[in-house]
């Protein structure tokens, strides 16, 4: 019996819109990496990071990300609907359930898709051409290799590293500047743990789809030590690379080293055993929660 829903609830779920916001969240703080800066003001005088300009261009940034990230989504799960009604994590999402027909899933992925690209074109070519290779490189690139090779996760992260690149074009930066590429390095990092976490919980129902993954290779004690250790060394890595690469205060250096510390020792408490219940949706918590943490820090000492 198919579950009732109103078609609000179901397009909210087709687009993934919590995870859509997040990647918005990220392209903001591409944005505010620059116009917080100060090196936008020899483009335009009195561009802070309070003025009315930016305070229009971050919405118009997040929610052209973001309306792009929700269609990609919708599109993704009307090329997956056969697979994900294989998965029990997904066997209930609209397409599979059978509470939206695959056409009005099309369509609906369309008109977000075109009104994301519309809504970027206000900040000029790059973020429209970037928001357009992001589409491509998720739904045509990393979606038709998940089946063929473990692989497919490199292009899966560069995903994640793409959105701070529109947010920070959009406000008028360089892909070339150093800062945004550490950022965008971090966030190509992160998508890798994250990956392995959503394996080391799924990962049957990734094979009885016909996934690819490395617990064909590795057991799952293995994986979370491959976790662990990506986390620890690219955590540190960055914050050196940051402390060195980035003009940061004093302080912002010691919060960010503190903050890898804290979240370093929570994490590997928390992955110390199998995963199970409720230690997996925290170790979720520990590694959104230190993802964002970054990124918030990021703005406040732009």
């Amino acid at each position: 019996m198919k579950e009732r829903r109103g078609p609000v609830s179901d397009i909210a779920e087709l687009s993934r819109w919590k995870l859509s916001l997040a990647v918005a969240f990220s392209a903001v703080t591409g944005y505010l990496l620059y116009a917080g800066s100060g090196r936008g003001s020899a483009l335009l005088p009195g561009y802070h990071l309070y003025d009315s300009a930016v305070t229009v261009g971050v919405l118009l940034a997040g929610a052209g990300v973001f309306l792009l990230s929700a269609g990609a989504s919708a599109l993704n799960q009307y090329t997956e609907r056969r697979s994900d009604a294989v998965m029990e994590r997904t066997a209930g999402r609209p397409l599979p359930s059978g509470r939206m027909a695959p056409p009005a899933a099309m369509v609906t992925a369309v008109i977000m898709l075109a009104a994301g690209i519309v809504v970027l074109a206000r900040g000029g070519t790059w973020p429209v051409l970037l928001g357009a290779f992001n589409v491509i490189l998720y739904n045509l690139i990393y979606t038709g290799l998940k089946k063929k090779t473990t692989l497919a996760i490199i292009p899966g992260a560069l995903v994640g590293a793409v959105p701070p690149l529109i947010g920070y074009t959009a406000a008028g930066g360089a892909m070339t500047d150093t800062r945004l590429l550490l950022f965008a390095l971090f966030m190509f990092l992160w998508q890798m743990p994250h990956f392995w976490l959503l394996l080391v919980r799924y990962g049957e129902e990734y094979e009885k789809a016909g996934i690819k993954t490395l617990r064909q290779r590795m057991d799952d004690r293995s994986i979370r030590r491959l976790i662990m250790a990506w986390i620890t060394g690219s955590s540190l890595l960055l914050w050196i690379l940051t402390a060195i690469l980035m003009p940061f205060s004093s302080i912002a250096a010691l919060t960010l080293l503190l903050l890898n510390a804290v979240f370093i020792i929570a994490f590997s408490v928390i992955t110390r055993a199998d995963f199970a219940g409720t230690r997996s949706k925290y170790a979720f918590v520990a590694f959104n929660s230190f993802t964002a943490l970054v990124m918030i820090i990021l703005i406040a000492f732009a």
